[in-house]
């Protein structure tokens, strides 16, 4: 499981309380991982961070303070959100035992994150964007929230068993494109396809999550999403008079390509 460990990182974005990201610290070198993210304005107290880290004060001070859910995730091929919300962006959520077994196999050589937000709200459908996959933790319907340490703990626990159960080993898997990668063509993609008309000016999320959950589960390649740019970049062109470009090739019989 050690050696796997190193691939595996987790986002606390925007946590309200020092103290939980010090239990979240806690939590990881519980369960042997040690790459603890988070996205704040600044470094969260560290007396109060430190005092719930106990003896993982090695974790807490190794983690990484970022600006933003994107620079957070830049070196990452794939994400997972957490959430405890329903809703139409929500529907494609799996437990974490589900979620877990599929991702495992990527990494090596693919570096997978887990991403929990604010204690008081969850992930928003923004950051939903940056997420390729969704969990939620069963709980009692009468209180689903969960504490976002014990949330952290539960997942790290779930990842452990699955590295830790016996098997054949991990088959070469190919790199994926980063997840930077993917949603800077995705945004790509959504204007192109708002100027031909496909998705609504004034609300094109809807349909373009469907979308991004498409290209999330197809788990693009490089090369992929380089082809998938070029897509993007040749439909703007078609619609900004490329077309009568073509047209005027036709005519001539030219090569359109």
């Amino acid at each position: 499981m050690d050696s796997y460990a190193e691939y595996f990182t987790f986002v606390l974005f925007r946590p309200r309380s020092a103290g939980n990201v010090g239990a979240a610290a806690r939590a990881l070198k519980n369960m042997g991982f040690a790459d603890l993210r988070i996205v704040a304005e600044r470094r969260p107290a560290k007396t109060a961070a430190s005092r719930m880290a106990v003896h993982a004060g090695d974790v807490l001070d190794n983690a990484r303070v970022f600006p933003d859910l994107g620079s957070a995730i830049a070196d990452c091929n794939l994400t997972i959100g957490t959430t405890a919300r329903t809703g139409l962006y929500r529907a494609g959520a799996m437990a974490p035992r589900a979620a877990i077994a599929e991702v495992t196999a990527l990494a090596p050589p693919n570096r997978v994150a887990f991403i929990f937000g604010p204690e008081d709200s969850g992930l928003t459908n923004r950051e939903l964007k940056l997420c390729q996959r969704l969990i939620t933790i069963p709980t009692a319907p009468d209180y689903r929230s969960l504490n976002v340490a014990q949330a952290l703990l539960i997942v790290a626990y779930e990842l452990r068993l699955a590295l830790d159960a016996p098997g054949e080993g991990n088959a070469a898997s190919p790199r994926y494109a980063t997840v930077v990668e993917a949603d800077a063509m995705l945004e790509r993609m959504q204007r192109a396809l708002v100027r031909i008309g496909f998705l609504p000016a004034g609300n094109p999320d809807h349909i373009m999550f469907a979308i991004r959950e498409i290209f999330g589960r197809t788990r693009l390649k490089p090369r992929e999403v380089d082809i998938l740019n070029g897509i993007a970049h040749q439909i703007e062109w078609f619609a900004s008079g490329g077309h009568e470009t073509i047209a005027a090739k036709r005519r001539a019989g030219r090569r359109v390509r």
